[in-house]
């Protein structure tokens, strides 16, 4: 075997074996690192607000550390406006909503119910008993099944979050990891692949750009749609007169962050509060979700995440139900792009094990992140 291959083929499986050592002590540390963790994926978020803010300060390439922390502290002080005035405006109606709404819930699947029978029962004579009976019990099991279900996605994300005592101090000093994971992305991420002998540190440095551009990108993307979508269902619901129409509305932007299925479940929700308080109302409301997710999935996701997963709908699914029983809500949320960066890791893998010996290796060894270095990239990129 030419040697050049040989040692090619050996940094790469001493790459594997990092990432699959760093996984397995990511989950054993999972809820040890659950702050840091939330915080990299709020820096993520806000990173590009950033770079937009840093690009007005005229002397930021003489002074670019202080350009940063001056550009961090203005979007601090925004957000800061920000939540506040959706503390006065938004909190108060939505927290008197939430009680209600937790309050009435037991109640909604009884009065859901009562008025689909009257529906059914002016058909009643059309459809035979035997029919009505399966129909009846296939529905009572798919109910089952979906409480039992949500019921461990629920008992398993609170294990995860509440298995650190120290969760309300991390919580309390996610703004500072915040601050210092946008400050100074660049030297974490060069700090990441430091300790690494320098023939490795390339390699490393691929798999680092691969998982920015498939986590970063999807999860900025997936809070930008439940942030749309959340407001335009509140503002449709409240326009229609739905009760909970707030409530309802988080739901829907919380779902959103779940890919294929979360829609769906936010539609639900909004279903079935509509057939136990306005059922006149149903046919609109069902409208309403299906407008948005026609629009959403034609004019928005298309431009603000492109084929960011490549995964089949089938895998995707598959990997929420796998996820979910293990991790709860988080398993549902990251599962999908985890995959697919997992997914994009293997092939670019096996592409290098059987790059020829012919292309030299410096031409290819550092993929998308050496050109893009090339050109002049921001050095403080994440």
């Amino acid at each position: 075997m030419n040697q050049e291959v040989g040692r090619r083929r050996r940094l790469l499986i001493a790459a594997a074996a990092v990432m699959i050592i760093t996984l397995v002590a990511l989950f054993l540390l999972g809820s040890v690192l659950f702050t840091l963790g939330l915080s990299v994926v709020i820096a993520y978020v806000l990173l590009p607000l950033v770079r937009v803010l840093e690009r007005g300060i005229p002397w930021r390439h003489d002074r670019p550390g202080l350009a940063r922390g001056i550009a961090i502290g203005v979007l601090y002080l925004g957000l800061l406006a920000i939540v506040a005035g959706v503390l006065v405006l938004m909190v108060p109606p939505t927290i008197e909503q939430g009680r209600k709404f937790a309050a009435e819930f037991p109640t909604f699947f009884d009065s859901a119910r009562m008025t689909l029978e009257g529906w059914l029962a002016r058909y009643s004579e059309q459809v035979p008993a035997e029919v009505r009976d399966r129909i009846e019990e296939t529905v009572s099991q798919a109910g089952g099944f979906m409480g039992d279900a949500a019921g461990r996605v629920v008992t398993r994300t609170w294990g995860v979050i509440t298995g650190s005592f120290s969760l309300a101090l991390g919580l309390a000093t996610a703004p500072v990891l915040v601050f210092y994971l946008m400050k100074d992305s660049g030297k974490i991420r060069d700090s990441l692949s430091a300790p690494f002998p320098k023939a490795l540190q390339p390699y490393l440095r691929d798999i680092l750009d691969m998982a920015e551009r498939v986590l970063g990108g999807y999860i900025r993307g997936q809070i930008f749609l439940g942030l749309v979508v959340g407001v335009v269902v509140t503002i449709g619901l409240l326009a229609m007169g739905v009760p909970f129409a707030l409530v309802l509305g988080i739901i829907a932007g919380i779902t959103e962050l779940v890919p294929v299925v979360g829609p769906w479940i936010g539609a639900i929700a909004g279903i079935l509060v509509t057939l136990a308080t306005e059922p006149h109302l149903l046919p609109w409301v069902a409208l309403l979700y299906l407008a948005v997710q026609l629009l959403e999935n034609t004019l928005l996701v298309p431009r603000i995440q492109g084929d960011s997963l490549n995964l089949h709908p089938v895998a995707i699914i598959l990997t929420i139900v796998v996820a979910s029983n293990y991790f709860g809500l988080w398993g549902i949320i990251l599962g999908p792009p985890l995959v697919a960066l997992f997914k994009e890791i293997f092939v670019w893998f096996v592409r290098e094990w059987n790059r020829p010996p012919e292309t030299p290796a410096s031409d290819t060894m550092s993929g998308d992140g050496a050109e893009t270095e090339a050109e002049g990239a921001d050095p403080g990129d994440v």
